[in-house]
């Protein structure tokens, strides 16, 4: 494929990924995505074939770049304490970086849950859990924590870093913030998360 063949399915690609976040799947037709990237839908469909390969990629990317590195993370040799501060960091720079994600993934889980589903079936949830639920079973065992699922505490990390974003406006608006105010606020729960979380478990 030459330089403008790969441009091409870069601008396609890059359209799709703003469209989708502004419109959701159902809202973005072929002819949208195509204006936006300067071309045609006949490009579009050479490229990606139906908007629902293309709508599955762009999820696949955005996941992905979400959750990446948190399993590099949990398969590290390091203590889970410290895990737990780079989870909670690295789920908060990613979110800033794409604050609408969380919505674009849950609007998409209700209206179009077997693309998404389909998307996320590859990915190695199962292997990094038995990795986490390993470390956890053995510093509990140490006494240094109490027994938590691997699940369990994922969850509560997903939750206490995901819903900042969810509510934001809902946030905003409550609390008097201005979007310099609601950003330190964020820096600042990189900090206090891992403390939430950590006293949540650890033996006293």
């Amino acid at each position: 494929m030459g330089e403008i063949g790969l441009n091409t399915e870069e601008n396609i690609r890059n359209a799709a990924h703003k469209i989708f976040h502004q419109k959701g799947f159902d809202g973005t037709s072929v002819q949208d995505i195509a204006t936006e990237a300067g071309t045609t839908k006949s490009m579009v469909n050479y490229y990606f074939r139906t908007k629902e390969k293309l709508f599955s990629e762009i999820f696949h990317d955005e996941f992905r770049n979400l959750f990446s590195s948190i399993g590099g993370f949990l398969r590290a040799d390091l203590p889970l304490k410290q895990k737990i501060e780079k989870i909670v960091e690295l789920d908060i720079d990613r979110l800033i970086g794409m604050p609408d994600l969380p919505i674009f993934i849950l609007t998409e889980v209700h209206h179009n849950p077997e693309i998404v589903f389909n998307t996320m079936e590859n990915l190695p949830v199962e292997i990094v859990l038995n990795v986490l639920d390993n470390q956890i079973k053995d510093e509990a065992a140490k006494g240094i924590i109490r027994f938590i699922k691997a699940r369990d505490l994922m969850l509560n990390i997903q939750a206490l870093t995901i819903f900042p974003f969810l509510g934001k406006p809902m946030l905003m608006k409550i609390f008097g913030m201005d979007e310099t105010a609601f950003m330190e606020m964020l820096q600042q729960r990189k900090k206090e998360v891992p403390e939430i979380i950590w006293n949540s478990i650890k033996k006293i």
